[in-house]
């Protein structure tokens, strides 16, 4: 189907950070082109839809929350409130070499003296691990909490700065549930966002080459040229330094400084009967190069029971990753079947995180253009969201809408 060449603005990425920023603008009366270079938008929001019945599994994010207020505000305006449905309760569980309570490894006397540390502790200045370490006790830490927060981030969580990580919000809403998810998934809250009037995507589009002068110029590897006013990035760090290189070198190098780690996630459903234990939102190994077992047991089904495991690229083969997977599901390795696979690029906020940040948008400012990203206010989806609500108030101030 032919499309127009020219807009208002370009936005490079179709994750919920580019979408979000693309549906806000396009809701204000503007032509929006998104380019994605995979297959399907969505990113870390990544639904893996099983082909024999309506059942579904997440390969990426799973979970909203009643303090995500940008992300809710988001759902209602796209009609999606009616679809929203309350997490079932079930447990988390810690493994090592069978599923335990996830507490059955803390040592209550330390954790007991250790938590009045939480009303005399900062986190500025201080890292994951040197924040936590004083509030639940070292030996508790390294022996626990070391691997949930890394569960809870999909990278080791040591090194990153306290400030940015599970941050308190005020902004918890009374009419939704404390954790939520979407009847078909969270695609179809991507792909609903995708689909708001004004708005072009474009999927298998390799962005190759920017010019900005007067107006932006995008050619892809296909070898097609887009124009618009305005251009926005909503991938990884590293891809947005090397597609404003000759813009910006400065930019550039300062967003080559966010080291960043590859995740796979390895997905499979079973049929009910040949999983044995009790359902369970996660399981959080306790050791080895598996982050987190999240499951879909949150949203219980007649017929199949979905899982995801999120493990560190590179570091054992897919034949080492389905032996552990069958480990922790307590079946057969030969009985895991088919799996799904996917591939997420996260960033590393280390100490520093704040100024950097300060530095980059000041530089984008100054440039023109507009980022938006994981990389920015915060890992989760409310933080990216946020951020993107931040770049579309200033879209609208440039332009007095």
């Amino acid at each position: 189907m032919p499309h127009s060449n020219t807009y208002d603005m370009i936005v490079v990425g179709a994750g919920i950070s580019g979408l979000t920023l693309a549906n806000k603008i396009a809701k204000s009366g503007k032509k929006v082109l998104v380019l994605e270079s995979k297959e399907k938008v969505g990113g870390c929001l990544n639904t893996h839809y099983h082909a024999n019945n309506d059942f579904w599994v997440e390969m990426g994010a799973h979970t909203f929350y009643a303090t995500y207020a940008n992300l809710i505000q988001l759902l209602q305006s796209n009609g999606l409130e009616s679809d929203i449905v309350a997490r079932e309760k079930v447990g988390m569980k810690v493994f090592t070499d069978q599923h335990e309570k996830i507490f059955s490894k803390i040592g209550k006397f330390e954790l007991l003296t250790s938590v009045p540390n939480l009303f005399f502790s900062k986190r500025d200045g201080k890292t994951v691990k040197e924040y936590f370490s004083k509030i639940v006790g070292k030996k508790n830490y390294d022996k626990l909490f070391t691997r949930m927060f890394s569960a809870v981030i999909v990278q080791n969580a040591d090194n990153f700065t306290a400030e940015y990580f599970l941050k308190k919000r005020n902004t918890k809403s009374k009419e939704h549930p404390k954790s939520f998810i979407l009847k078909k998934g969270m695609q179809s809250f991507m792909e609903r966002l995708a689909e708001s009037e004004n708005i072009k995507v474009l999927t298998k589009q390799t962005v190759v080459s920017i010019k900005k002068e007067k107006e932006v110029s995008v050619t892809t590897e296909g070898g097609e040229l887009f124009t618009a006013k305005d251009i926005a990035f909503a991938v990884s760090p590293e891809l947005v330094a090397s597609m404003v290189s000759e813009i910006n070198p400065k930019l550039s190098e300062r967003l080559t400084e966010f080291p960043t780690q590859n995740i796979i996630s390895r997905g499979n459903v079973l049929a009910k009967e040949k999983v044995n234990f009790e359902p369970v939102s996660f399981v959080i190994p306790l050791q080895g190069p598996c982050f987190s077992m999240v499951t879909r047991d949150v949203l219980s089904h007649n017929e199949s029971r979905g899982f995801a495991f999120h493990f560190e690229d590179g570091k054992i083969s897919n034949e080492e990753q389905e032996q552990f997977m069958s480990e922790l599901l307590g079946i057969e390795k030969a009985e895991v079947g088919d799996t799904i696979e996917a591939t997420h690029k996260l960033p590393l906020l280390t100490l520093g995180h704040k100024e950097r940040i300060q530095e980059i948008q000041d530089l984008s400012e100054q440039e023109g253009i507009y980022l938006c990203g994981n990389y920015f206010n915060g890992l989760s989806l409310e933080d990216c969201v946020e951020r993107s609500v931040n770049e579309f108030e200033r879209y609208c101030k440039n332009y007095k809408l």
